[in-house]
């Protein structure tokens, strides 16, 4: 995994702000299980958890991002520590993001049972978890992904009718077929290839840069998924970029259905469309009142975000709650 991949900015993220709140960080590097002999690999563990004592508490990030057979062992020799809590923190599951991954979701099931308690992404997670074979457990609600930036960096644009959207274009078909009137404002390290497209291509920016560049363009970010497997997760999990176009003062545009819709619409942050056309003809009518209130009122909500509240809930939320019987 990349240093610059979302699933490791967020991990990092967790860290950072687990560190602020007193927690100790264990290293888990990526690591090819297979070379090593299990008793190899149990020195190897020893070697990683050494400042682990019996009566602790472990937050593992899932997946590690090595393979569901390492995060077992994993576990299983924290396990080994005298009445060690276990909470497992659950950024993705892989057998939900790739339709040739679901055959994995027993397993998987099986290493969420080892927990004490979970943070899930959404209640809709959790449930779909229990339907599934997973046994009633403890658990916490972490809601959205916080994005950590200095809102005074920010611009306070109140441009209307302008589209973001940050995300690859080899992933995402509707942005291979933009030809809508309204431009998109596409922020990716590939350009599409097709030239017909009424596309303005952003380029590539560090985290720092994206933000500022969004809060300079304005308008809407856009969140969006193809259908199918990707539509069936984001029901379940939470946006990363969701975050980050708040945090930037963004309002947002997101598709129905998606797991924290109703947060969205009861603080009044954007709106949801069942389709693109939907979403450009409401941009259309959208009128500068409106669309100030949408502005204000993410201007109230971006500081949960940028001071990292939503994570830090979470982390302190699930202590509180595994040290209860």
């Amino acid at each position: 995994m990349t240093k610059s991949s979302v699933a490791q900015i967020a991990q990092n993220m967790t860290s950072q702000f687990g560190k602020q709140l007193g927690f100790n960080e264990i290293g888990i590097y990526n690591y090819p299980i297979s070379v090593d002999s299990p008793t190899e690999l149990s020195k190897r563990f020893d070697g990683m958890v050494a400042s682990v004592s019996n009566n602790d508490i472990v937050i593992y990030q899932a997946p590690s991002w090595n393979t569901i057979e390492f995060d077992h062992a994993f576990v299983d020799h924290l396990k080994r520590y005298s009445k060690l809590k276990l909470i497992i923190f659950i950024h993705d599951v892989t057998p939900l993001m790739f339709a040739g991954n679901r055959y994995l979701l027993p397993t998987f099931i099986d290493f969420y049972q080892k927990a004490d308690l979970l943070i899930v992404p959404s209640e809709q997670m959790y449930l779909f978890l229990r339907e599934n074979g997973l046994a009633e457990k403890k658990y916490v609600v972490q809601h959205m992904w916080d994005h950590p930036l200095d809102a005074n960096m920010l611009y306070d644009t109140t441009e209307i009718k302008r589209l973001n959207f940050a995300g690859d274009p080899t992933k995402f078909t509707f942005v291979q077929g933009w030809q809508h009137d309204t431009p998109l404002h596409l922020f990716a390290s590939k350009k599409p290839t097709a030239t017909d497209l009424n596309i303005i291509y952003e380029g590539w920016l560090n985290d720092a840069e994206l933000c500022i560049k969004l809060s300079k363009n304005g308008g809407f970010g856009l969140v969006w998924n193809d259908g199918g497997c990707t539509q069936e997760y984001t029901s379940k999990y939470i946006s990363y970029k969701l975050g980050t176009y708040l945090a930037a003062g963004l309002p947002v545009i997101i598709p129905r259905g998606i797991s924290n819709e109703e947060l969205i619409s009861k603080n009044k942050l954007g709106f949801a469309v069942d389709s693109i056309t939907e979403a450009l003809e409401k941009l259309e009518r959208l009128t500068q009142e409106e669309y100030l209130q949408y502005k204000n009122a993410v201007k109230e909500f971006a500081p949960l975000l940028q001071q990292g509240y939503f994570t830090k809930q979470a982390l302190v939320q699930a202590v509180f709650e595994v040290l209860q019987a």
